[in-house]
């Protein structure tokens, strides 16, 4: 396991900015974000109605939904009839409307826009899954917007985490129109655009009145041109020049997805940038650092070896398939005011201090707090996540070896100290061996008995879990396997947390 996160962090230190995003200026302000896909196969349709896809070239699609602004930006009006504001997607927009502004967009700028070909559209949201949706074959209130979110109006486009190739709303929202007319699907095929002739034309991804099943990667509607309801609107896709030299890949993976996104890339000649750690502004002077952390594998929990042994934290073998960023150091006193507007901290006041008496619930806010601030995605760590990158790849008690000391830690002390105070550890992340006591995302419960992937802990519960002791507690404690349970709303001078985010 060792070398091959050697191999990962080499690869990630020189790779090229995932997800490329293109940003075109409208005007006054106003920008439109695309990003790059890669060329690719795939299974488009549902299970029995599948059937092989090739797109041998790679393009850009709409990172968001087409916004009101953007559309007032090119059209001049606002035809939206349900929910006005800047950020919400535009509506009651027909296909033919949408040719309409096509075309001034095209005259404006250097041209190239449309709609996408259906496969273009399906290709995109499943980015490299094959499950019902982009990330699971189920879906929640959480995840999208439909029905079962009991909004009833669209909401502000980016509202909702995206999917691996760094979309948002696929799933939800309002639906969006497709270039192709519909009907029957072939066998496969290469660069699909639709049938020859028909009426009507498609519309994809479900909106904020459909039902989950009608937000499914594969779902497919039809409608007349002419149609225009408070619940449709569109998303953007442009050509790129594509190199020869550059074969066509498969993604099989969200890992996979995003190597591809990197060759293709790079073969268009785009900027490459060292992308180890991601430097957010929180505001003039405050930052904060993210540290990228490839996917793989751990084992988890402790061997029976270990003489402090617990029962609770039985070895299992965990997959990790999506890379994710990490906070460098756990969440700072200025970082938390810089986002709250206050400091919770009752122990020790400091700007590079840990903050504490900081509750899971109270986290959550702050982390609503900063999804609105900066573009997002910002969450708690899972608990398989945490201890993944606790141990950099070790199988120890420690990410420093069999034993931990106080000149690797704040253990066995009185005092909180300034984050960053001590090595870190093979992913370049400090305290997380003591310091204060850090919640994770999961509920609290027994681990699985067996082999396990992308675990999000127990279904239910009550308790959260906290993880890597604090200044006051041993080293047993403190050690990369051991769990604290706590409930949502508890709050020590003790605990504190750090961040994650998914690419």
């Amino acid at each position: 396991m060792a070398l091959s996160l050697v191999v990962a962090l080499t690869v990630i230190a020189q790779e090229v900015k995932p997800g490329k995003v293109e940003a075109i200026d409208l005007g006054k302000g106003v920008k439109l974000d695309l990003v790059l896909i890669p060329a690719g196969k795939f299974k488009m349709g549902g299970p029995g109605k599948d059937h092989e896809i090739k797109l041998t070239k790679p393009f850009y699609i709409g990172k968001h939904e087409i916004t009101q602004e953007q559309w007032e930006a090119v059209m001049g009006n606002n035809p939206s009839s349900r929910t006005k504001g800047a950020k919400f997607p535009v509506t009651d927009v027909s296909w033919e409307d949408c040719q309409k502004f096509i075309k001034k967009l095209n005259a404006k700028t250097s041209g190239g826009y449309r709609l996408p070909t259906e496969a273009e559209w399906e290709y995109s949201c499943r980015a490299g899954t094959t499950t019902a949706y982009s990330f699971d074959d189920e879906i929640t209130p959480k995840d999208a917007n439909y029905e079962d979110s009991k909004i009833g109006k669209p909401v502000e486009v980016g509202s909702y985490k995206p999917n691996a190739f760094g979309l948002h709303d696929m799933h939800g929202n309002v639906s969006e129109w497709c270039d192709d007319l519909y009907g029957e699907y072939p066998f496969a095929v290469t660069d699909p655009k639709g049938p020859a002739t028909g009426e009507r034309r498609v519309l994809r991804g479900g909106s904020f009145y459909g039902y989950a099943s009608d937000a499914s990667s594969s779902n497919r509607y039809d409608s007349w041109p002419t149609y225009r309801y408070n619940s449709v609107g569109l998303r953007l896709v442009r050509n790129v020049d594509h190199k020869a030299e550059v074969t066509p890949t498969v993604p099989k993976s969200y890992n996979e997805a995003k190597e591809v996104q990197k060759a293709v890339a790079k073969s268009l000649q785009k900027e490459a940038k060292p992308g180890k750690v991601e430097i957010i502004d929180l505001s003039k002077d405050v930052k904060l650092e993210m540290v990228l952390i490839p996917a793989g594998k751990v084992t988890m929990g402790s061997p029976a070896s270990e003489k402090r042994l617990l029962y609770i934290e039985t070895q299992h073998e965990v997959t990790l398939t999506k890379p994710f960023y990490i906070g460098k150091h756990e969440i700072t006193q200025e970082q938390w005011e810089a986002v709250m507007g206050n400091n919770p901290s009752s122990r020790t006041k400091g700007a590079k201090f840990p903050v504490t008496d900081v509750s899971w619930e109270d986290c959550q806010k702050f982390i609503k707090k900063l999804n609105a601030k900066t573009s997002g995605g910002y969450r708690l760590p899972t608990e398989a996540e945490w201890e993944y990158s606790c141990r950099a790849g070790t199988t120890t008690e420690y990410s420093y070896g069999a034993s931990l000391t106080k000149a690797d830690a704040n253990i066995e002390g009185g005092s909180i100290k300034e984050v960053g105070s001590y090595v870190p550890n093979a992913f370049g992340l400090y305290d997380m061996h003591g310091n204060v006591w850090e919640w994770c995302e999961d509920l609290y419960g027994d681990y699985p008995a067996g082999a396990v992937i992308d675990p999000k802990g127990p279904a239910m519960g009550e308790d959260r879990v906290r993880r890597g002791g604090s200044f006051s507690d041993s080293d047993s404690v403190a050690c990369s396997s051991f769990r604290l349970n706590g409930t949502p709303s508890n709050r020590t001078g003790a605990s504190g947390f750090r961040l994650a985010r998914t690419p």
